[in-house]
Parts: C-alpha cells; structure tokens; sequence
C-alpha cells in the first residue's frame, strides 16, 4: 500500500513538472512571459513594450542557442554559463537604455530585492530568522 502511494505520488509530481516546463517553451513564449511580467512592474509605453520584447527575444533565442549547443555537446558548461552571463548582461543593458529615470529606479529596486533574496536563501536557517 506504501509503494502504490509513493507510485501515485511520483506520477502526479511528475505530471506537474511537465507542464511546468511546458508553460513557455519557444523563445518567443519565453520572451512574451518576461516582457509581460515586466510590464506589470514598470508600466511600459506601447514603444517601451514593443522594444522590450524585441530585446527579451533576441536574448531567448541567444539563449536557446546556447542550451542547444550544451545538449549538443559542443561547448562546455562552464562556456555556457559565460554565454548565459554575457547574453544577460547584453540584454540588461539594452533594457535599461529604453526605460525612464523612474523606471530605471524600479527595475534597480527589483533586481537588489532579488539579489537579497538570493542572498538570503544561502543563509543557514537558524540566521534567516535574525
């Protein structure tokens, strides 16, 4: 009865894994997602938008390359993280150009916000509390 349990269990996390990955599988799904959910924090202009996304899927399909290319094993992963890093960068700094001093100031937020949260997630859990 255990082991029919545990089954079931591992099918259903299964099932949601596969369609969690399913959710934006295309550079162009993936850079909609990432444009739309920084439209909800930065209020684009219908330029701003249409710019960002251009930038957004520029960068997904950099960044598809890349993860073809690791699966290809033509290049390493430490190459690919130095891809994905540069790719990231290229694209942050795009973005930025596009934006308003004001939204500058709320994406700059939001990514020091990440940043600590990221930070705080390494934290040993007895001092996340402090």
């Amino acid at each position: 009865m255990k082991k029919l349990s545990l089954l079931i269990l591992m099918i259903t996390f299964c099932g949601f894994g596969a369609m969690a990955q399913n959710t934006a599988t295309t550079p162009e799904q993936r850079a909609m997602v990432m444009t739309e959910r920084m439209d909800k924090q930065a209020n684009f202009t219908p330029e701003q938008k249409a710019q960002v996304q251009s930038i957004n899927l520029e960068a997904a399909q950099k960044l598809q390359a890349v993860r073809q290319d690791v699966q290809a094993g033509t290049i390493s992963q430490v190459v690919a993280k130095e891809r994905r890093q540069s790719i990231n960068k290229e694209r942050e700094t795009k973005i930025l150009a596009v934006l308003t001093p004001e939204q500058r100031a709320k994406y700059n937020n939001m990514q020091a916000r990440k940043g600590a949260k990221s930070s705080n997630a390494n934290l040993p859990q007895t001092l996340k509390g402090k």
